[in-house]
């Protein structure tokens, strides 16, 4: 059993919300009369004493002026916050400002500086308050009251009042006027503060509305962006099944051969099938090898073995290397390197890798032309710089293509994939290497005429350690931003160089 008691059933049903009072609003309109009412009755009861006095009148009458100059504005202010309907009751007390007004005008004998200071303050204040239509209904009011204080006590006219009711007189009215001055001038503040206030309320809207039109922009953009490398990675993922599936299947395939023929066949025999698998197996191992490093780069875990080599020792490896390949086309390979080269500070095995892979490229497109490979020393306000152009005169790139060259998984079109081959990641390969040893490779190319590939390398790759041998990471996303600042200078569409 818990030892929390339960609290005890009264028996009293809840009451439904419906069925409680409405909570009573007090309209604005009582409490700014109720302020107003207060000084304007005082000011009649100044004006009808001096009159009272000065006319002989009896004590009735100076209580009447004592009740309305003292007790009217709180109870009529008490009538409109008590009330239902605030705003119709304050306007039913106008009404009474308005009877009493005519009461005590006719009970003057209709003196002209009294009757002008009560006619027009009241009057004002009914069109204040009300409009035109408080304003008729508020001059009958008078008129019922002037018409009862006659009926009452009889019609003397006295057009001239007693010079203390007259001073009275000119007291209210540039009181009545000064407060209804100061009514006006508060209620034009209030309404220009209300303008501003909307005003800095739209232009608060407008900038909502533009930061989310530039949200919903930046989301389409970055859909759209997703989209399109959704859909250059499945191109990628086509022609790499076809890319792997050709050396796999060679190797299949003579491997078979060489099953059949080492049955009854010599060793001679087998080996330029041998020789073949060996190809294919190389091939398929550049594949995976650029993919690999590829996702190497995007994971953020691609390193850099920073040492000291001889310039011209690697160009004349590379191209040892690359002249087979360049020469199988009938190409011409032309290499040419300025005598004070020196050495370089760097990743001697990605920039063999990038080098081979631009001169790869140039000799695929590429067929009884020129290649040549021209490396330089260059100097500017950065440092020193080693140049290495590899320049074509293949079937060259339009704008368009230029503008996605060194996308991954992208390539020129369809028909060129089939003509040519490749995957669209070794100038992807090549630029995001260029970048991690703090260069850039950068392309010009005519179509129809050839193109030229420059990679720019600082002559000494900076390291955090101090250590020729230290390990330096790439930031993937600081290079993700460049290439697409790169990109959104130039056209869209893929380029035929992109292998």
């Amino acid at each position: 059993m818990s030892d929390v008691a339960a609290p005890a059933e009264t028996g009293v049903p809840p009451v439904p919300p419906e069925a409680l009072p409405p909570v009573r609003s007090v309209h604005p309109i009582v409490r700014l009369d109720y302020f107003v009412r207060i000084p304007a009755a005082f000011v009649v009861f100044l004006v009808m004493e001096s009159f009272f006095v000065s006319a002989g009148r009896g004590r009735g009458f100076l209580a009447l002026a004592f009740v309305y100059g003292f007790v009217w504005p709180h109870a009529a202010y008490l009538i409109g916050n008590r009330s239902r309907d605030s705003k119709a009751a304050e306007l039913r007390c106008m009404l009474v400002d308005s009877f009493m007004i005519g009461f005590f005008a006719a009970l003057t004998g209709f003196s002209l500086l009294p009757c002008i200071a009560f006619l027009t303050s009241v009057n004002a204040a009914n069109l204040s308050i009300g409009g035109l239509r408080l304003s008729l209904h508020g001059l009958g009011a008078m008129i019922a009251g002037a018409a009862v204080s006659v009926l009452a006590f009889g019609l003397h006219l006295n057009l001239e009042a007693s010079p203390v009711t007259s001073v009275f007189s000119v007291i209210a009215i540039v009181c009545f006027s000064t407060v209804f001055a100061l009514h006006s001038h508060l209620q034009t503040k209030r309404m220009l503060r209300a303008k501003q206030a909307v005003q800095d309320q739209k232009v608060q809207l407008e900038e909502q509305a533009r930061l989310v039109e530039q949200a919903r922009a930046s989301a389409e953009e970055a859909r759209d962006a997703a989209e399109s490398a959704n859909r250059a990675k499945s191109a990628f993922l086509a022609n790499m099944s076809h890319e792997l599936r050709t050396p796999l299947n060679a190797i299949i395939g003579y491997s078979e051969l060489l099953e059949e023929e080492a049955a009854g066949g010599s060793p001679e025999d087998l080996v330029a099938d041998l020789q073949k698998i060996r190809t294919s197996g190389k091939h398929l191992l550049r594949l995976i090898n650029s993919v690999l490093d590829l996702s190497k780069i995007e994971a953020g875990k691609m390193t850099l073995f920073v040492e000291t080599f001889d310039i011209a020792k690697l160009v004349e490896e590379v191209g040892a290397t690359a002249a087979p390949l360049v020469e199988k086309k009938g190409n011409r390979f032309v290499v040419r390197c300025d005598p004070d080269l020196a050495s370089l500070k760097g990743d001697v095995t990605k920039l063999k890798q990038i080098l081979l892979n631009l001169l790869s490229n140039a000799s695929k497109f590429t067929e009884n032309g020129e290649i040549a490979l021209a490396v330089a020393r260059e100097a500017d306000r950065e440092g020193n710089w080693i140049s290495f152009r590899v320049s074509d005169s293949g079937i060259g790139m339009t704008p368009e293509q230029l503008g996605k060259v060194f996308q991954a998984f992208t390539q020129a079109d369809a028909a060129t994939t089939r003509k040519y081959g490749g995957t669209g990641l070794g100038l992807a390969l090549s630029r995001r290497f260029c970048q991690m040893m703090g260069g850039d490779v950068t392309v010009e190319s005519v179509f129809g005429k050839g193109s030229t590939f420059t990679v720019r390398l600082p002559s000494d790759v900076g390291n955090e350690e101090g250590d020729a041998t230290s390990i330096h990471r790439v930031n993937f996303r600081a290079l993700v931003e460049e290439e697409e600042r790169r990109r959104r200078t130039l056209a869209g569409g893929p380029g035929p160089a992109g292998s």
